[in-house]
C-alpha cells in the first residue's frame, strides 16, 4: 500500500464533505428523465472515492480499514462481482452460496475451537454484520428460554462496555438489560456484580474479547463458570477480536482463553469484515449447538406465495460477499493472518510504549491490538485536538474521557510509529497549556453527564437530528 499526503486536519467533516459534492457534481431531488453514461457515472464515484481513501491510507486512522491493502480489496471485488446480482436465498439457483457459507463457517469454528465441543455439535451462521451477530445470538438465546419456559420477563446482564447493539436487540425483542459496571483498573466486567444479580429472570451473561471502548477482555473463564453453575447462556463477542486474538495467541502474546474451550460458552460472533480482512458488511456467529442456532431461523409455512424460510434477521443477501469473504479466508490462510496478527500487534505495543513514556498519560487497562489512554493531569481530549490538527482520527471514549487507538495494516507502514511518538510528545505538552479552556473535541463523547435527564434527552435529540441530516438533502 502507497500512502497519500493528508491535509492538515485529517478528519473532513462529514458535512463539509457533502456540500463539497453538492457544489461540484449538484443534488438529485428526482429520478432523472434520461439516465446517465456508464463512463460518466464510474468517473464521478472514482473521484469521490479516491479523494476519501487519501486520508486512511496515511495510517492515522484508527480501526475503520482493516486489511489497508488496495491490491487486496480488488482481489476481493473481483471475486464479489462475480456474484453480486444473485441472492442467496435461492440455492438452488446458486448452489455454490452454500459451499462458500459452509467453509467460512467451518473456518470460523476452526480458530474458535469448535472441536473442543462434545459430540462436535458446534455450528455457525454468516450474517450481514457484528450487530445481525449479536442481535441473532441474542433472539437464539431468547427463543431458547421460551421454549423452556413461559416466562416473558427476561434479563441479559451486560457489561457496561459492551457493544449497544446488544442494547438494540433487547430494545427489539423485549429483553431488559441489567448493566454490570467494570473495574476501572482493569475496564473488565465486574464478576461479582454479575454473580449477584442472576436470578430466575436471567437468560443470557456476555463478555467481550475484547471490548470497543479499551480493547480489553472480560474474564470469560469466570463467567463461564457462573454459567454453567447457574444453568445460563454466555454469549462471547468476538466482533473486533474474533479474528486476531486467535492468531495472537498462536503467537505466544498472552490471549486469555475466550473460545468454545470454555464449557459455558454458548455464542460467539467474530466480524469477517474486520480482522477477516473480508469486504464491509459480513460476519459469523457460531453456537455450541444446533439446537441454540435454531432460535434465529423464521419459518412462514402458510404464506400464499409459498412456504418461506430464512436463516437469520435478513431475507435477500448478496452472494457476492460470501464469496468475497470465502476468498480472502483462502487466500490468506493461517500464514497470511499470522504474518498480519504479528505486525499489527508488535506496532500497537510500540505505540503502546509511546504513550507509557509519558507520565500524564495512564493506560485504560491491559490492551492488545486495539488500546485507550486517558490522562489524570488534564482534558484527554486537548491531547486529541492536537493529533488532528496533525492528521490523526482517534475514536473517542467518555466516563472517563479517554481515546483509543484500534490499530490495523494501515498503522504497519514504515513511519507511522515514529510520526505517532513524535506528535504525541507534541500533543502532551500543548495539553499542559492548551489554547482554548474547553476541548473542541468530545462535546458529545464525554460532556454531558449521565445523571441529569434534561442533558440526556438534549443528546438524544442532537443525535437524532445528527442522523437525520445524514439521510436528509440539502435544501435547496
Amino acid at each position: 500500500m502507497t500512502a497519500k499526503t493528508a491535509g492538515t486536519d485529517g478528519t473532513a467533516n462529514v458535512f463539509a464533505g457533502a456540500r463539497a459534492y453538492r457544489e461540484r457534481y449538484g443534488v438529485n431531488r428526482r429520478m432523472p428523465d434520461k439516465g446517465r453514461p456508464h463512463d460518466e457515472i464510474m468517473r464521478e464515484l472514482r473521484e469521490m472515492a479516491d479523494a476519501e481513501d487519501v486520508f486512511w491510507q496515511t495510517g492515522r486512522c484508527s480501526g475503520s480499514l482493516y486489511r489497508g491493502n488496495m491490491e487486496h480489496y480488488g482481489f476481493l471485488n473481483e471475486a464479489a462481482s462475480l456474484y453480486s446480482h444473485v441472492n442467496a436465498l435461492q440455492r438452488d439457483i446458486c448452489p455454490s452460496a452454500s459451499r462458500f457459507e459452509s467453509e467460512i463457517i467451518a473456518m470460523t469454528l476452526d480458530m474458535m475451537h469448535g472441536d473442543a465441543v462434545p459430540g462436535g455439535t458446534a455450528c455457525g451462521a454468516v450474517t450481514q454484520g457484528g450487530t445481525d451477530s449479536i442481535m441473532s445470538a441474542v433472539l437464539a438465546h431468547r427463543e431458547r428460554a421460551r421454549r423452556r419456559s413461559t416466562r416473558r420477563d427476561v434479563t441479559m446482564i451486560l457489561p457496561v462496555t459492551a457493544h449497544p447493539a446488544f442494547e438494540k436487540a433487547a430494545h427489539l425483542f423485549g429483553i431488559d438489560v441489567i448493566p454490570a459496571p467494570i473495574d476501572p483498573r482493569t475496564t473488565q466486567v465486574d464478576v461479582d456484580f454479575v454473580r449477584a444479580h442472576i436470578d430466575e429472570r436471567t437468560i443470557l451473561l456476555v463478555g467481550s474479547a475484547g471490548n470497543y471502548p479499551y480493547g480489553t477482555i472480560d474474564p470469560i473463564d469466570r463467567l463461564s463458570e457462573l454459567a454453567i453453575e447457574r444453568g445460563v447462556g454466555l454469549h462471547v463477542d468476538g466482533c473486533l477480536g474474533g479474528f486476531i486474538l486467535p492468531w495472537g495467541e498462536a503467537l505466544g502474546y498472552e490471549i486469555p482463553v475466550f473460545d468454545f474451550r470454555l464449557p459455558g460458552v454458548s455464542s460467539i460472533s467474530a466480524d469477517t469484515h474486520k480482522y477477516g480482512y473480508g469486504l464491509k458488511g459480513t460476519s459469523v456467529v457460531l453456537y455450541r449447538d444446533k439446537d441454540l442456532r435454531e432460535g434465529q431461523y423464521f419459518v412462514s409455512e402458510m404464506w400464499p406465495g409459498g412456504k418461506y424460510f430464512s436463516p437469520g434477521l435478513a431475507g435477500s443477501r448478496p452472494v457476492g460477499l460470501l464469496a468475497a469473504t470465502w476468498a480472502s479466508m483462502v487466500s490468506l490462510g493461517r500464514e497470511g493472518y499470522l504474518e498480519l496478527a504479528r505486525a499489527i500487534f508488535e506496532t500497537s505495543f510500540a505505540m503502546q510504549k509511546a504513550v507509557r513514556s509519558h507520565a500524564e498519560l495512564r493506560m485504560m487497562g491491559v490492551p492488545t491490538f486495539c488500546f485507550s489512554f486517558t490522562s489524570d493531569a488534564f482534558d484527554i481530549y486537548h491531547v486529541n485536538d492536537f493529533m488532528r490538527g496533525r492528521g490523526w482520527r482517534f475514536n473517542g471514549q467518555q466516563y472517563p474521557n479517554a481515546i483509543h487507538m484500534c490499530v490495523t495494516g494501515p498503522q504497519t507502514q514504515p513511519g507511522v510509529v515514529e510520526a505517532f511518538t513524535t506528535d504525541l510528545r507534541e500533543a502532551v505538552d500543548y495539553a499542559h497549556h492548551p489554547s482554548r479552556e474547553t476541548p473542541a473535541s468530545g462535546a458529545i463523547y464525554g460532556g454531558i453527564p449521565t445523571d441529569v435527564p434534561e442533558a440526556q434527552q438534549f443528546l438524544r435529540r442532537t443525535l437524532i437530528e445528527i442522523i437525520d441530516r445524514m439521510h436528509d438533502l440539502p435544501p435547496e
